[in-house]
């Protein structure tokens, strides 16, 4: 199942401010984890991905699990080896995963498909954990994957997003998504990005989540808040939040998320 294909699919991708990207730590993975990784998965001669790598592994990151020294989570973006498809046609294999540190083997996992299009391309630093305390139940704490696209997008859009947050808990040994949405979005406001003379105005929307006091069918409510500017300004117009509650299976809630926009606004 590919859940990274396009809502909209007119829309384009923004871009990142300078000081987000300066601001990512890097999260490199071990040769040795690699090594491992790949075996495991049926697949040979990776090394760590880099802007000018042609290899099979696109995308890789890992970081230490806080819970436990004995633990780390990865994710990857990798295509088999036989498969020699360029940038923007790739169907790559994607997997999130715990496994133990010392020898790479995996213990709890989810895998998925990321299809490239005109909207979604990877590179070496498109992949990014996110193991901040998303305590949602008693002894149950989700962690997060980032995956942020470099696609050029639509030439003329109305609106764009990146930066798409996966929250993942464990489930035996599997690894399952509840909640999805991007973290960075902008909509158009009045004209055509493309049109000079249009009067054009836009606002983009950076977005944080955070855990709320109440619950819902025993998993913590999820605060979603967006800080909201008019084009590229720094100061910020509004902050806008909305809670999202468990229905029992997952977080429902849009992935290209419009609480914040002006038709959302009483």
């Amino acid at each position: 199942m590919d859940r990274f294909k396009r809502i909209f699919p007119a829309l384009a991708l923004c871009l990142l401010p300078l000081s987000y990207s300066e601001a990512r730590q890097a999260q490199p993975c071990e040769d040795a984890m690699l090594q491992s990784l790949s075996a495991q998965l049926g697949q040979r001669g990776w090394s760590s991905p880099s802007e000018n790598a042609q290899g099979p592994l696109v995308a890789a990151a890992c970081k230490p699990w806080p819970d436990d020294p004995n633990l780390s989570v990865v994710t990857l973006a990798y295509q088999d080896a036989k498969n020699s498809s360029s940038p923007g046609d790739r169907n790559l294999n994607w997997l999130v995963a715990k496994v133990d540190t010392r020898s790479g083997q995996l213990r709890e996992r989810y895998d998925d498909y990321l299809g490239e299009d005109s909207a979604l391309v990877l590179d070496a630093d498109s992949l990014r954990l996110d193991t901040a305390r998303y305590h949602l139940a008693p002894g149950m704490r989700a962690f997060g994957v980032v995956v942020s696209s470099v696609a050029r997008g639509a030439s003329c859009p109305d609106a764009g997003s990146n930066d798409l947050l996966t929250l993942v808990v464990p489930k035996g040994a599997k690894l399952r998504p509840v909640f999805s949405t991007y973290l960075h979005a902008w909509t158009t406001v009045k004209g055509t990005s493309c049109v000079m003379d249009s009067d054009f105005q836009s606002e983009q929307a950076e977005l944080t989540l955070a855990i709320a006091p109440t619950r819902s069918h025993g998993y913590a409510d999820l605060l979603v808040s967006a800080r909201v500017r008019a084009g590229q300004e720094e100061n910020v117009l509004r902050t806008v939040s909305t809670t999202v509650r468990y229905d029992g299976s997952q977080y429902p809630f849009k992935q290209f998320a419009t609480f914040w926009t002006r038709e959302e606004q009483p």
